[in-house]
Order: structure tokens, then C-alpha cells, then sequence
């Protein structure tokens, strides 16, 4: 979901919640499982959803564009509960989400719960519109999730995590999954360098980014011109992109040392070598990058 004011519930964070429900329920052996996000879903997807021709017609028709970079959606949070389960493993216990949408983390991962404080960030008319899902469906937030309103177009990150009592004394792991390409690339840069700067050492951050288009390959460029037009089409234009090899470096210099970029073209490698019923589209690429200690 991408950070801006809006007094309407996320359409992005809907159809984020709606994907990753599609994959659980038809891939035959899911990438990344996620049992509560049909219940985070608004009828009119749980109707599609539960309808095999609904479903096909949707995903050939209104999300044709789409379609090929859906696997994205699911792809990187298995990316970053991955890389959140490394770092707990280091002893970090404070998660942030930003753009939580309807992300079920909370109620879906007690295990790890056990052992975190978890902030959510999001503006109010999602958030709100996620408790009255939750409630509906007799879902109940475990007592060490934090859910913060906040606006990152008006407020600085760390203020809206200040007042929710977050501690910048200790690492963090901080989640920024489906917000960079609609931010210009000064505003990512300087989100980062913030995150570097203004939080303890060893915090590690994870995000997804846009490749340029003049790194994409050509059997995929039709792809992305398809993309590129239907997101801006919709009043939700990408703003930015990076060409791969180039991410290292620059984060590098905005003061992480420990990256992990996993290029576009090397996520279906990790991913989906085991998975022949899936795909990945070379066009969106994963990071974990860690502050210096």
C-alpha cells in the first residue's frame, strides 16, 4: 500500500489482502500461506474469490495488466517474514509494518508474536475498516500489537512511532512492502537514510522496488508498459524505479552495510525452483538491507 492521505479505506491494500487469499487457496503448494486474508477481504472479493468463474473473469478482465506481477504480492512477504525470523534470531523483538493494510501477521503468527512488539502503521480509514473485519470474523489482536494512525505525507516516521512508545534504543525490524515505486526516488532515499540515521544501530529494513525499465528484459517489457498503464490509469502512478545492481551501492552509502538485494530475474530462483505451477515477472525486486552496528 503506498502512504497518502485518503479518508477512503486502501483499494491497493484490498487487493494486496485478495491475492495473497488466492494463492492460498489455489496454489498447490503455496509460496507463502495465509489463512486469515480471506477473512480481511470485503464481500464483494470473498464473492469473487469463492466463485472459480468470477475469479477467472476478473483476473483475465479488470487485472489482465496485473496479473503476471500478482505473484509480487505474495513472493515478498514470504521474503520478509523470512528475513523477520533471521533477525529474531539476533534478538531483535520490535516489528514495524508500514502500509500494514490488512495484514494479518498479528493474529496469523503467534508463534513469533510471543516474542515481539509490533507496531502497524496505516491511515485511519483502513485501519478502521480492518477492525470492523476483524471483529466480523471473531479475530482478536494479541496485546503486544500497537496500531498507529498515521499519514507519512504529513508525518515524519519516527514521530508516529514515538508516540506509540516505540524504543529507538533498541534494533527493529521495519517492513516497507508495496510503497517505494509510488514515492519519487528522493523520498526513498530519504526515508532509508532516516531509518539509518534515527534508529539503533543493527535495525534491518526490507522493501521491493521497481527496476528500470531499461534493465527489464525485452520479453517483459510488455508487461510492465501494461502495468505502468494501468496503475497510472487509476490515479496511482509509479514515481520510481532502480536499476538492480546499482540498489547495493546506494544503500551503502545511506549507511547499511549487511545487504541482501535480490535482484528481479533471481526471485522466481529462490522462490519458485520447486513450484512449476508458478511464475515470477521480472520486474519487482526484494531488499534486506541492516544499518551499521
Amino acid at each position: 500500500m503506498k502512504a497518502r492521505e485518503n479518508k477512503t479505506p486502501s483499494k491497493t491494500a484490498e487487493l494486496v489482502a485478495a491475492a495473497r487469499a488466492d494463492h492460498t487457496r489455489s496454489a498447490k503448494v503455496p509460496v507463502f500461506e495465509d489463512r486469515h486474508a480471506y477473512a480481511m477481504c470485503g464481500r464483494l472479493w470473498r464473492t469473487i474469490l469463492s466463485s472459480r468463474i468470477l475469479l477467472l473473469l476478473v483476473k483475465d478482465g479488470l487485472l489482465r495488466s496485473l496479473r503476471p506481477i500478482l505473484p509480487a504480492i505474495f513472493t515478498r512477504a514470504r521474503f520478509g517474514e523470512d528475513c523477520l525470523e533471521a533477525a529474531m534470531a539476533e534478538g531483535v523483538d520490535q516489528y514495524v509494518i508500514i502500509g500494514a493494510g490488512y495484514d494479518t501477521f498479528a493474529f496469523r503468527r503467534p508463534d513469533l508474536m510471543e516474542r515481539l512488539t509490533l507496531y502497524e502503521l496505516d491511515q485511519k480509514a483502513t485501519q478502521d475498516n480492518k477492525f470492523r473485519r476483524m471483529r466480523a470474523a471473531g479475530i482478536e489482536a494479541p496485546a503486544s500489537v500497537r496500531y498507529v494512525q498515521a499519514d507519512l505525507n504529513v508525518e515524519r516516521l519516527q514521530d508516529a512511532l514515538a508516540k506509540a512508545g516505540f524504543d529507538f534504543s533498541r534494533p527493529a525490524m521495519v517492513s516497507w512492502f508495496g510503497v517505494t515505486y509510488y514515492l519519487d526516488r528522493d523520498t526513498v532515499r530519504d526515508t532509508l537514510a532516516s531509518i539509518a540515521r534515527e534508529m539503533a544501530p543493527g535495525t534491518t529494513v526490507v522493501f521491493d522496488y521497481l527496476a528500470d525499465a531499461e534493465w527489464v528484459p525485452e520479453d517483459a517489457q510488455p508487461l510492465l508498459t501494461r502495468a505502468t498503464a494501468f496503475v497510472a490509469g487509476r490515479g496511482e502512478p509509479w514515481l520510481s524505479s532502480f536499476v538492480p545492481p546499482d540498489l547495493p551501492g546506494i544503500l551503502n552509502d545511506l549507511g547499511y552495510d549487511d545487504i541482501d538485494n535480490l535482484e528481479p530475474h533471481k526471485v522466481g530462483e529462490r522462490y519458485f525452483a520447486q513450484y512449476p505451477d508458478l511464475d515470477y515477472s521480472p520486474v519487482i525486486g526484494l531488499c534486506r538491507a541492516r544499518t551499521a552496528r
